[in-house]
């Protein structure tokens, strides 16, 4: 398996050198549905499907009440989950208030195990050769 890179003509208006540039963007290869993420669980363990079902809504339960009580989740091979705030600042300390919020955002910090399997996966170009531009 590997990561899938296409190559995009692209636009670069700021810089020493602005002008028409190419890059390379990661190929979207799809996404994994929770069907199927739930029928790898139940091949490749000895859940049934009832219990894999339960399993996955007590999962995303749990993950959403304590982030819910502005507790991180620690998925120990997978990484933490984290709520935080993006908010506006204030030019004192007695306009801060809840009101500064602009919205919730949950972060996501991947473990160390995790993080070095994407970094060394292996890169390759796509097959197909339309350049699209940016």
């Amino acid at each position: 398996m590997a990561f899938v890179y296409k190559k995009k003509r692209t636009t670069v208006n700021v810089g020493s050198n602005p002008g028409e540039k190419f890059v390379i963007a990661t190929a979207n290869q799809g996404k994994v549905t929770v069907a199927e993420l739930k029928e790898f669980i139940q091949r490749n363990s000895t859940l049934s499907e009832q219990d894999v079902n339960l399993l996955y809504r007590s999962f995303a339960e749990v993950i959403e009440e304590n982030m819910n009580l502005g507790m991180g989740v620690n998925l120990k091979d997978l990484g933490v989950f984290s709520p935080n705030f993006r908010t506006k600042g204030s030019a004192s300390l007695e306009e801060v208030s809840a009101e500064n919020i602009e919205k919730v955002v949950i972060n996501f910090r991947p473990a160390t195990k995790l993080r070095e399997e994407i970094d060394n996966a292996p890169i390759k170009e796509t097959r197909k050769f339309k350049l699209k531009h940016v």
